[in-house]
């Protein structure tokens, strides 16, 4: 009976590499083909300037956003799956540093067999670069784990730690560099070289075109930065009181003001963007309390 819980729980690692595995068999046309759709129907609902722009301004929007949008879904695909490897290892290692270490081998030789099973699709390359986006996003939800059960402990000998105001102050920093960023991005010269690498057709234009097309381009990239940052701000509001020893209530209801804020102030549909931060932050933080409750299970 034993052995088949523990073998049912790395079910769900298997089917979620399964999924990663399907993604990389798809060829480059049908990959970069549904990877554009849905981020134009993302912008299409999230950001009010994308949907009021022309479609010449939105295929530039796409073009430009979509190798972000890709290595973002990396970081995220890497992240969950580090995460069910740990899950499953439990009962088998003792100690998390030996969980977490052998986790992290596994994950980096998963993230290299995908990659290698991508260049025998048609289009598809298999790069190192993208191996250590995969590994970036694991090793985020490693830290954070890290963090979550160090907390735990704490709390368990009821010893104090300030590691709950990191989150909330992070958030406050990122929003704080957000506000003091130029209205119109088209002075930045990071989103200048941004559209030059990724928009085919815009070192074709001439410096008029070009200023024009930036200038059309910069509501869209601002309002795409303040929604990812209220992903990141949900995320982090419910991590601040996970990684706090003080009274829950009083961090929650801190969270929910952090939460609430973008949205008031920036006049965007960010609620959806914050409640999706808000259901990562939440289910890491229920995979670490269901860790703790099952130890003396797998100890």
């Amino acid at each position: 009976m034993k052995h088949i819980r523990n073998g049912l729980l790395w079910l769900p690692a298997a089917l979620w590499y399964r999924v990663i595995w399907g993604f990389s068999a798809q060829t480059a046309a049908v990959s970069g083909d549904l990877s554009d759709r849905l981020l134009w129907r993302l912008l299409e609902t999230l950001s009010p300037a994308f949907a009021a722009g022309d479609f010449a301004t939105q295929n530039a929007a796409v073009e430009l956003l979509s190798f972000f949008e890709r290595k973002a879904a990396h970081m995220f695909l890497y992240f969950a799956l580090i995460l069910l490897l740990w899950a499953a290892l439990l009962p088998l290692l003792r100690g998390r540093r030996r969980q977490m270490a052998l986790s992290a081998a596994l994950c980096a030789l998963l993230a290299g067999l995908d990659e290698l099973h991508q260049t025998f699709i048609p289009g598809r390359s298999g790069q190192l670069r993208d191996v250590a986006v995969d590994l970036t996003g694991a090793a985020i939800a490693l830290a954070l784990t890290a963090a979550l059960l160090w907390t735990a402990r704490r709390r368990r000998e009821r010893r104090l730690t300030a590691l709950g105001w990191l989150p909330p102050g992070l958030c406050a920093l990122l929003a704080a560099i957000v506000a003091a960023a130029p209205a119109d991005f088209a002075r930045l010269a990071p989103f200048a070289w941004a559209a030059e690498r990724f928009i085919p057709d815009f070192p074709a234009l001439d410096g008029a075109g070009q200023a024009a097309l930036l200038s059309a381009l910069s509501p869209i990239l601002r309002e795409t930065c303040l929604l990812s940052l209220c992903c990141l701000l949900g995320a982090l509001s419910v991590l601040g009181p996970a990684l706090s020893l003080r009274r829950l209530p009083a961090a929650l209801g801190l969270s929910l003001i952090l939460s609430a804020l973008p949205p008031l102030l920036w006049s965007l549909p960010a609620a959806a963007m914050a409640a999706l931060g808000w259901a990562v932050g939440g289910g890491l933080w229920l995979l670490c309390l269901a860790a703790e409750r099952l130890r003396p299970l797998f100890s």
